[in-house]
């Protein structure tokens, strides 16, 4: 899943934010409050769901990090 972590979104319960924020920000979240996490966004797919920000945060961080 290619996104821009630029993009414009909202985090249900956060408010409007970019996409890399609201990631971030889900993750940081507690448990319970994590689980029920969702971004909403205009493109497809229009609505992530918790595993698959978790899956987005995964793969942001791979690239992140230096391999040596």
């Amino acid at each position: 899943m290619a996104l821009d972590p630029e993009e414009v979104v909202t985090l249900t319960d956060h408010g409007s934010m970019k996409l890399h924020a609201a990631v971030s920000r889900a993750m940081a979240l507690l448990p319970k409050e994590r689980k029920r996490a969702t971004i909403v966004r205009r493109g497809t797919p229009a609505i992530l769901n918790f595993e698959q920000i978790k899956n987005l945060a995964a793969q942001w961080n791979e690239r992140l990090v230096p391999i040596d």
